[in-house]
C-alpha cells in the first residue's frame, strides 16, 4: 500500500517537486497522502476562558414604551421555499455549518418580570384537557413549545418546520396527542405559513391548510373533535384572511361568507353550530350552522370608531360571551360588552379599566374561569406606566383587581390566557408564560428560550462576551459560557457594539436611537442631539473598528461620539442627502483604513467617505430598496458586500472598485428575504453568510451556489450575523429563538467540507501555479496569486482540523 501511495504521489507532484524545499514538509505530504497517521497539531479550544458575569445589581433604563411597527421588516420572518433546501452546490463546496445554542436561556435579572426570568413572546396556549402538567404553546416566533411538567422545562417542537411565526394553536380534546398550529402572528403582522397538525405530540408535523387557502397571519384556531384524531368535525380558523372552516380534517376549506380580517373567534362547544368570530372595525358575526353564514350581531354593540375585538366564551355557560373592542387611533379600550344570552343582546361594563390602553392592537387578552362564568381575566398593558397589566373580576365586571405585581409580578404585554385541567389561569405575554396559583404568580421561563433578537454583538477580543438587543426584554449580555444571560437594560434592546480595548464599557440602544453606556455597573445616556433627525425603529450604532473609543451612530444623518467610553459628545459627519429620504439602516468602518466609512439607507442608496465624513461620494444610487446590510472588506476601500429587502433578483451584491456592483445572489431561491449579511475575508474566496426570514444560507463559491443550514439550527427569523475573526465563528441573533454560534471552514479547507483532509491536499495539487485570472482560486490559501509551496504549507500546517 506504501508502494502505491508513493507511486500515486510521484505522479502528482512531479510538476512542483523542485519547489518544496523542505524535507520534513515533504515527509509530511507523504504521510498524509498514504494515509500513514502522522501526527497533526490541532487548533485550540475556540471557546476561551470562561470570565466574570456581568453584576446582577446593574441598573436597568426605559426611555418610553410600545411595540414595534406593524410589519417591521426585522419582525415578519419569512418561510423555507417548498423546493427544498440544498441549492444544488457543486460537489466542491459542500460548505458545512455546525450550529450550536450559546443562549439566552433564560434572560435573567429582567426588570419588568420582578428581576425573575423571560424567555420570549407567547402569542397563545393550549392546555390539555386531562393532564394538568401538559401545555402547548404558540411563541410569536420561536415555534411551538411543549411542557410536561408545568412550565418547569419546555422542548422546542417545530425547530424544522417551514416556519416558525404562530399566532394560534389548538388541542384536539377528546384525542389531545392531536395538535393544530396556525402559523403568522397576527398583531405583528409576521408572515406564516398555513396551518400544521401533529397526531404524536409534537414528534412529527403534516401541512393541513396551505397559506394561499387560510391567509397570512392566524388569530384565532378551534377543532371540534370527531371519530378519529384525523377527521375532527370541524376545524375553524379565523385571521387576515377572514375566517375559514375545515370538516374533512383540512383537505378543503370554506370561508362562510366573511374573507375580510378577522381578529378573534369563538365556539361554543356545548353546540359547535355556533361560532363567533371578530371582523377587525366591523363587528361580531354569529353563526348558527356550524360556520355555513353568518349574521352581523348589532344588540348594544357599537358599529363605528373600533378597529381591534377579541372574544371569548364561557365553556360552562355558552350563552355568556365578552367582547373587548379597541378604538382605532388610540389604541384604547372603546369597552368590555357582556352578553348573556348568545350575542342577542349586549351590555357594556363601565366598571372595566382601561387596561390595554393605549396599546389595544397588540396587547388585548381574556380568559373566563371554565366553573365560572362570572369569574375573569383581561390582560392588557402593565399598571407600572400605564392604566393595567393583568385585571380580574369574581363578579362578572361589575369591579376589578389589578392583579400584574399581586404576589410576584407577570412581564407586561399580556397576549393569551388558557386554563389547564386543574382550572388553574395559564398567560402568555412578551416576556413568556406565568401561572396564577393560589392567588401568586408562578414565572414558567427558566428553560424558554424563544426570545426575539433584532440584533447581536460579539467582543472583538473574547468569544464570551455577547450582547443580544431583543422585542420587549431589553438588552441581554452574557461573559461566560453559561446559557443563561443577564438583562443589563430594559425595554426593547437595538443595537450595541463593544469597546474593543478594555472590557468594562459597552455601548447599547433603545429605540428611535437612544444610547447608553455601561462602564462595569454604571449606566449613562449618551444619546445625541438629534431628537428632530428622522430615525428607523432600530437605528444602527456601530464601533469604529480603527478607534476603539469611537461609535457612529445613524439617524437620517451619521452622528460621531470619539471619546465615548467617557463623554456624550456627538458631531454629525455628514449632512442628510447620504440618507436620501430615508434613513440609514447600515454602517460600517473600513478595518485597517482610518476615516474610511460605508453607510446604506432605508432607499436603497450607498455612500462612501475616506476622510472620515468631510466629503461623502454615492457609491450607488436610490432604487427604493432597503440596505439591510453592508459588509466592507478589511483594508480596501473598495471591495464590499450589500443586501437588499427583496425575494427575488439582486438580493447579495458585490462591488471590487467601489461603484460597479454585480449581482451574486445566484441559485438563492426565490422568496427568500435578505435580512443580513456577514462575509469571512480571510479565505481565498471570500464566503457569504446571508441572513434570511427563515434561516441562513452560505455561498463558497462568491454567490454562484448557495446552501441552508441543516437541522442543527431551527428555520428561524435572522435578527443580525456577525464574525469573530480571530476565533474564526460566526454568532447569529435570531427573531425568536436565540442566539447561536457555528465554527467557519478554515482557509486551507479548499472545498469547505469542515476538515482539511487529503481531499483539500489533491484540490491544491491540482491547481498547482498561477491562478487563472477569469476564475475563483480557492486553493491560493496565502492569498499571493499563485499555488505553490506557501499554500502547501499553510494547508499542512492546518491539516486534521
Amino acid at each position: 500500500m506504501y508502494d502505491q501511495g508513493m507511486s500515486a504521489f510521484k505522479l502528482q507532484t512531479s510538476v512542483f517537486h523542485q519547489t518544496i524545499k523542505s524535507f520534513s514538509l515533504l515527509t509530511t505530504a507523504l504521510c498524509i497522502m498514504v494515509h500513514a497517521g502522522c501526527s497533526v497539531p490541532k487548533t485550540t479550544d475556540w471557546q476561551g476562558r470562561p470570565l466574570e458575569t456581568i453584576s446582577s445589581a446593574s441598573p436597568r433604563l426605559r426611555a418610553g414604551y410600545g411595540p414595534p411597527p406593524y410589519k417591521y421588516w426585522r419582525i415578519v420572518g419569512g418561510t423555507v421555499p417548498k423546493e427544498g433546501f440544498a441549492l444544488e452546490p457543486t460537489t466542491d463546496f459542500t460548505g458545512p455549518m455546525s450550529w450550536s445554542f450559546i443562549g439566552p436561556r433564560p434572560i435573567t435579572n429582567e426588570y419588568w418580570s420582578g428581576g425573575a426570568n423571560a424567555g420570549g413572546r407567547v402569542a397563545s396556549i393550549a392546555c390539555h384537557p386531562t393532564n394538568a402538567q401538559i401545555a402547548y404553546i404558540a411563541t410569536a416566533s420561536g415555534g411551538v413549545w411543549k411542557s410536561d411538567n408545568s412550565g418547569v422545562n419546555w422542548t422546542p417542537l417545530t425547530d424544522a418546520l417551514p416556519n416558525m411565526n404562530h399566532g394560534a394553536i389548538a388541542i384536539d380534546r377528546t384525542f389531545p396527542n392531536t395538535v393544530y398550529a396556525g402559523t403568522g402572528e397576527y398583531v405583528a403582522g409576521s408572515d406564516g405559513d398555513g396551518l400544521y397538525r401533529t397526531l404524536d405530540g409534537g414528534q412529527t408535523w403534516l401541512s393541513v391548510g396551505s397559506l394561499a387557502t387560510l391567509g397570512y397571519q392566524c388569530s384565532g384556531l378551534e377543532v371540534i373533535s370527531g371519530s378519529t384524531a384525523t377527521t375532527p368535525s370541524a376545524i375553524h380558523w379565523t385571521g387576515s384572511g377572514g375566517y375559514r372552516r375545515s370538516t374533512n380534517g383540512g383537505a378543503t376549506w370554506t370561508n362562510g361568507g366573511v374573507t375580510a380580517s378577522c381578529s378573534s373567534l369563538a365556539v361554543n362547544r356545548s353546540d359547535p353550530q355556533q361560532i363567533y368570530v371578530a371582523q377587525q372595525s366591523v363587528g361580531i358575526r354569529k353563526s348558527t350552522n356550524g360556520g355555513t353564514s353568518f349574521t352581523l350581531l348589532t344588540g348594544g354593540l357599537p358599529t363605528t370608531g373600533i378597529a381591534r375585538i377579541v372574544l371569548a366564551i364561557s365553556p360552562s355557560a355558552p350563552a355568556t360571551l365578552y367582547a373587548a373592542f379597541v378604538t382605532p387611533s388610540t389604541g384604547e379600550l372603546e369597552g368590555l360588552y357582556k352578553t348573556g344570552d348568545g350575542g342577542a343582546n349586549w351590555v357594556k361594563l363601565t366598571a372595566t379599566p382601561n387596561f390595554p390602553k393605549p396599546q389595544g392592537s397588540w396587547d388585548l387578552s381574556i380568559g373566563i374561569d371554565p366553573t365560572n362564568p362570572n369569574h375573569l381575566f383581561c390582560g392588557g398593558v402593565s399598571p407600572i406606566y400605564q392604566i393595567a397589566g393583568v385585571i380580574e373580576t369574581i363578579n362578572g365586571g361589575s369591579s376589578w383587581t389589578e392583579i400584574s405585581a399581586s404576589n410576584g409580578q407577570i412581564h407586561p404585554d399580556q397576549q393569551c390566557i388558557a386554563f389547564d385541567a386543574n382550572n388553574v389561569p395559564w398567560f402568555g405575554c412578551d416576556g413568556g408564560v406565568w401561572r396564577r396559583v393560589n392567588n401568586a404568580w408562578v414565572n414558567c421561563n427558566a428553560t424558554l428560550a424563544a426570545n426575539q433578537n433584532y440584533t447581536i454583538a460579539q467582543h472583538p477580543n473574547d468569544p464570551n462576551r455577547l450582547m443580544v438587543g431583543t422585542q420587549d426584554n431589553g438588552t441581554a449580555a452574557t461573559t461566560s459560557s453559561s446559557l443563561a444571560w443577564p438583562q443589563i437594560m430594559y425595554g426593547d434592546g437595538g443595537f450595541s457594539a463593544y469597546n474593543s480595548s478594555n472590557f468594562s464599557t459597552l455601548f447599547t440602544t433603545y429605540i428611535y436611537m437612544q444610547v447608553y453606556r455601561l462602564v462595569n455597573s454604571t449606566m449613562t445616556n449618551i444619546t445625541g442631539p438629534w431628537s428632530s433627525d428622522q430615525r428607523d425603529w432600530i437605528s444602527p450604532l456601530v464601533a469604529d473598528t480603527n478607534a476603539p473609543n469611537t461609535i457612529y451612530a445613524g439617524t437620517d444623518r451619521i452622528w460621531k461620539n470619539t471619546s465615548a467610553s467617557t463623554t456624550a459628545t456627538w458631531s454629525p459627519i455628514s449632512t442628510t442627502t447620504i440618507s436620501d429620504l430615508g434613513v440609514l439602516s447600515s454602517i460600517t468602518t473600513v478595518k485597517g483604513v482610518p476615516n474610511a466609512i460605508w453607510a446604506g439607507n432605508t432607499k436603497g442608496g450607498v455612500w462612501r467617505t475616506l476622510d472620515g465624513g468631510v466629503t461623502w461620494t454615492q457609491m450607488r444610487p436610490a432604487d427604493g430598496i432597503k440596505i439591510t446590510a453592508l459588509a466592507a472588506k478589511i483594508g480596501d476601500i473598495n471591495s464590499a458586500f450589500i443586501s437588499r429587502r427583496i425575494t427575488t433578483g439582486s438580493r447579495v451584491m458585490q462591488t471590487v472598485n467601489g461603484t460597479t456592483w454585480t449581482n451574486v445572489s445566484g441559485t438563492l431561491p426565490t422568496s427568500i428575504l435578505a435580512k443580513t449579511i456577514a462575509i469571512d475575508w480571510n479565505r481565498p474566496v471570500p464566503t457569504i453568510y446571508l441572513g434570511s426570514g427563515a434561516g441562513i444560507y452560505a455561498s463558497f463559491t462568491l454567490g454562484a451556489t448557495w446552501i441552508k443550514n441543516g437541522a442543527d439550527l431551527p428555520n428561524v427569523n435572522i435578527g443580525q450575523l456577525e464574525i469573530d475573526t480571530t476565533q474564526r465563528t460566526v454568532v447569529v441573533g435570531t427573531y425568536g429563538r436565540g442566539a447561536w454560534r457555528t465554527p467557519m471552514p478554515l482557509p486551507a479547507d479548499i472545498n469547505a467540507d469542515g476538515r482539511v483532509d487529503g481531499s483539500d491536499l489533491s484540490f491544491l495539487i491540482a491547481a498547482w501555479g498561477t491562478c487563472p485570472s477569469t476564475s475563483l482560486c480557492p486553493s491560493d490559501i496565502v492569498m499571493n496569486g499563485v499555488v505553490d509551496g506557501a499554500d502547501l504549507s499553510a494547508l499542512l500546517s492546518a491539516f486534521g482540523n
